[in-house]
């Protein structure tokens, strides 16, 4: 069997007991619950730090390109409250506020 067959086989095997074995959720607005008025500001809030990290992120690019001097464990550092602030972003969009407050 050449290497088409075999793909197409693969392909055959995988329509047939992968892709219709999937079940889509179906969301309507009655299950969508709205955010609060006091979560929408806090997501507003982190949505300004997230921002504000970024551009610290970028500059440091910048200067990585331009050959200055950085400091390394600052780009770590904002790397790592980057990815902290959209974690709890995300946890309070979903609902479920589960991380500890470090600010």
């Amino acid at each position: 069997m050449n290497k088409v067959g075999k793909r197409i086989k693969g392909k055959k095997y995988f329509t047939k007991y992968y892709k219709e074995n999937i079940k889509k959720e179906n969301y309507t607005e009655s299950t969508i619950l709205p955010i609060k008025q006091e979560d929408q500001e806090k997501l507003t809030e982190i949505q300004n730090k997230i921002k504000e990290v970024n551009v610290v992120l970028l500059d440091f690019q910048f200067k990585k390109a331009t050959r200055q001097p950085i400091k390394p464990h600052e780009i770590k550092i904002a790397k790592k409250e980057r990815a902290r602030l959209i974690t709890q972003y995300w946890e309070i969009y979903s609902g479920r506020e589960i991380c500890h407050n470090l600010t």
